[in-house]
């Protein structure tokens, strides 16, 4: 009798178990990626994995195995730190009982973060809707929209998200314009609806003339005749100059603010050749692209000019550097000698300049330095050496190599890339796979969508 009595109770904890367990799930397990191309906004382990468990209820016990796992209490979630490889936790509440999540994959890792989200239902509570659509508008229409620290790559301008309610942390992305972080909450009763606009982060210019055969340059080089329109530049100061054969009609340094249109109208003003300056331009060369293009540097402008007797000295040159802004390093012969601007005596040889911002770095000219000259060099920003490449396919998650190394997933917008290179594209998914070469040139974004075979 005995025996048959454990043996009911055995049974109705079995058959109980099931129900107890269903109270709570896990879902919407993912793992936080770090963009390469900047810094991760989240926090890591060397020795531990750890994990994020959403939820708006407080009073879960975690364990590996038999042994208790202590979480850390967030704003709206609990941090677990887990052992290397870890693949089953088991979680219990004294209201809504226990369960044992197998986590998906192979394990959690090291050095990684993980994400997923606590549900919990009881009969005694009131249901309340655990999810909502979020529907997103982008202007410009392709952006990078980091939500959690998960990355939506946008086409369209529009972007649908099915999210659990609460709040979340946004950042929208696009090159040449100002980036927007935000906080979104999402509430039971409606969907969400938001519209982001970036500010635009460029300028363009428009210079007009009376002469068809007026040569058009801007810091040297040459972008038209008669009549010119540049496209993108970055914000910052430039050098124009019209000139034709009988001499200079038109040389003046000018200032682009972000999102100006200037328009330079010499059509209805009386131009005469003017007298030739004391100012000569001094040629500088790039080695790696001197075989390719001698006149794709427009990063550099830089004079060699008369000056007053206590800057001339014979033993010596005096130089100045002149960055793009406050923000953005010098580097000099790979030497760091500071921001935003820098002054000093060179002797006479060979020199290096290079500048950098926001771990960027510009590509590297080189100057020769004689004695006795004044050189002054202006730098523009190390953004403008770099582009973006948006990757897309006929297929989701087919892997991308970029110059035969896996770079992620597809669709995925591949940024900070140096600009003037070639690069080869290849995207593999199964026995389907497709390839295409593209070269990157200006700063800017280039779209790339593959049919795979």
């Amino acid at each position: 009798m005995k025996r048959m009595r454990f043996l009911e109770f055995i049974l109705m904890v079995v058959l109980a178990w099931p129900l107890a367990a269903q109270q709570m799930r896990v879902e919407d397990f993912a793992r936080y990626k770090h963009p390469f191309w900047r810094k991760a906004t989240y926090v890591t382990d060397k020795e531990q994995a750890l994990l994020d468990f959403f939820t708006s209820e407080k009073g879960f016990q975690f364990f590996v195995g038999e042994t208790a796992v202590t979480a850390v209490e967030g704003e709206g979630f609990v941090t677990l730190a887990l052992p290397h490889r870890t693949t089953f936790v088991t979680i219990k509440h004294p209201s809504y009982g226990q369960v044992a999540w197998k986590i998906p994959g192979k394990g959690l890792k090291r050095k990684k973060r993980y994400r997923a989200y606590l549900y919990t239902e009881s009969v005694e509570k009131e249901y309340r809707q655990e999810k909502q659509w979020a529907v997103f508008a982008f202007e410009p229409k392709q952006a990078i929209f980091y939500l959690d620290s998960l990355i939506y790559p946008v086409q369209e301008g529009e972007l649908a998200l099915y999210l659990p309610v609460g709040k979340h942390v946004c950042r929208v992305e696009s090159p040449f314009y100002q980036s927007i972080s935000d906080t979104i909450e999402l509430a039971d009763s409606a969907r969400l609806e938001k519209r982001f606009v970036l500010t635009a982060y460029y300028a363009y210019l428009t210079v007009e003339t009376a002469f068809p055969d007026a040569t058009i340059l801007l810091d040297n080089k040459s972008i038209g005749k008669g009549r010119a329109e540049t496209g993108r530049l970055c914000p910052g100061r430039y050098r124009v100059t019209v000139s034709r054969e009988d001499g200079v009609y038109y040389d003046q340094m000018l200032v682009l603010g972000n999102a100006e249109r200037k328009v330079i109208d010499l059509r209805k003003i009386a131009s005469r050749p003017q007298p030739k300056a004391d100012v000569k331009p001094v040629e500088m060369v790039e080695p790696a692209l001197a075989m390719e293009d001698s006149a794709a540097l427009p990063d550099m402008r830089m004079v060699v000019s008369e000056a007053s007797s206590d800057l001339v000295r014979m033993d010596s040159a005096f130089v100045s550097l002149q960055a793009f802004d406050e923000e953005t390093g010098i580097w000099l012969n790979r030497q760091w000698v500071g921001k935003g601007s820098w002054r000093g005596r060179l002797a006479p040889g060979f020199y290096a300049v290079s500048s950098q911002k926001e771990e960027l770095d510009s590509r590297t000219v080189y100057f020769w330095v004689e004695a006795g000259e004044v050189i002054e060099l202006n730098l523009a920003t190390p953004l403008v050496d770099y582009g973006a490449l948006n990757v897309s396919c006929d297929e989701i998650n087919a892997m991308i190599f970029l110059n035969g190394v896996e770079v992620g997933h597809s669709p995925r917008v591949l940024t900070r890339l140096p600009v003037d290179r070639t690069y080869r594209l290849r995207l593999v998914k199964g026995k389907k796979e497709a390839e295409k070469v593209v070269y990157l040139k200006g700063n800017d974004i280039l779209n790339v969508n593959l049919k795979l075979k």
